[in-house]
C-alpha cells in the first residue's frame, strides 16, 4: 500500500528511531493496517530493544542470529530467493496482525553495511506486497546515494530534524538541491523537541519558512526509558488515554498528530 521512510539528514542525536517507534506502534495500535518496521541501521540494537527486554535479546542470541532479521534476508537475496512471503516469516511480530520488525542486519565492515542498504529499495518493494505500511527507519545521511534510492522509493518521508539552528539551517538549503526527491511528499518533526525553547516550532517555522506539516515529538524521558526496557507497547497503551496537558499526554498529542498526518495522506481507514 504505501512505503514511509523516516530519514535524519544530519549525524548525531535527532530522535529519529523513538519517532519511527512511536509512530508507527501507534499505528498498530489505533489501526487495522499491518505494518512492517524495517531497522535500515547495520549493528543498531534500539529498535528490537523497544519491543524486548536487551538482556532477553541476548540471551537468546537475537543480535547474531543469522537466520532471522536482515541477516537472513541478505542471504536470500544474494542466492535470489527473496519473495514477498518470506519477509514475514523472519520478522517479528510485537502486535499480532498490526506490526512486525525486522531486526537489523550485522555487519562486520563499512562494504557490508554499504550492501545491507543498497538492497533496501528491494527489500521494501517486497514487503510492500505483503504489508499495508512498510517503514523504514533509515540512517542518518544526505550524502549515501543508496539512502537517496530508499527515500526515492517512498511514499512519505518523515524528515526528522533536531532542534539546532545550524543543522537546521543546512538542511533546508540543501534538501532542494536533491532533485529526486524535492517533490515527494513530507513531514517535518523536530525530534525530542523543547517546547520552553527560544527556538520553538512557532520560532523555527518563521525563521526557515518550512512548509506545513511541520510536527515535533517531544523529549521524553518515560518513553526513553520504555524503550531501554523492552515495553514501548505497555507505555504507549497505559497513556492513550492521558490528559493532554500532563507530561506523558502531551507526548502522546504529538504522536498522535503524526500518525494522523500520515493516514490523512494515505487516505487510511480506521
Amino acid at each position: 500500500m504505501a512505503k514511509i521512510v523516516f530519514w535524519s539528514p544530519e549525524e548525531g542525536k535527532s530522535g529519529c528511531t523513538h519517532v519511527a517507534i512511536a509512530v508507527s506502534s501507534l499505528l498498530g495500535i489505533t489501526h487495522k493496517t499491518s505494518s512492517l518496521l524495517i531497522d535500515a541501521n547495520s549493528n543498531a540494537k534500539k529498535i528490537a530493544s523497544s519491543y524486548t527486554m536487551y538482556d532477553d535479546l541476548v540471551n537468546a542470541n537475537s543480535f547474531n542470529d543469522t537466520n532471522m532479521g536482515m541477516n537472513a534476508i541478505m542471504r536470500l537475496i544474494k542466492s535470489n530467493k527473496l519473495s514477498p512471503d518470506i519477509i514475514q516469516n523472519y520478522s517479528k511480530p510485537v502486535l499480532k496482525g498490526r506490526l512486525d520488525i525486522l531486526y537489523s542486519a550485522i555487519a562486520n565492515t563499512n562494504t557490508e553495511a554499504r550492501e545491507n542498504l543498497i538492497s533496501m529499495p528491494l527489500i521494501a518493494k517486497n514487503a510492500d506486497e505483503v504489508y499495508d505500511l512498510v517503514l523504514v527507519d533509515l540512517p542518518k545521511t544526505m550524502t549515501d546515494d543508496s539512502a537517496i534510492r530508499v527515500l526515492e522509493q517512498a511514499d512519505i518521508i518523515v524528515c526528522v530534524v533536531p532542534q539546532e539552528i545550524e543543522k537546521l539551517s543546512n538542511f533546508i538549503k540543501k534538501i532542494e538541491f536533491i532533485d529526486s526527491i524535492k517533490d515527494k511528499t513530507k513531514i517535518y518533526v523536530i525530534g525530542d523537541y523543547e517546547p520552553n525553547s527560544k527556538y520553538n516550532l512557532f520560532n523555527l517555522k518563521l525563521k526557515f519558512k518550512m512548509p506545513d506539516p511541520c510536527l515535533v515529538l517531544p523529549h521524553n524521558y518515560l518513553f526513553a526509558d520504555a524503550c531501554n526496557d523492552g515495553n514501548v507497547l505497555d507505555f504507549l497503551y497505559k497513556n492513550l488515554n492521558a490528559q493532554a496537558g500532563d507530561y506523558n499526554g502531551n507526548f502522546m498529542l504529538k504522536a498522535t498528530e503524526i500518525v494522523e498526518e500520515i493516514v490523512k495522506i494515505l487516505k487510511i481507514k480506521e
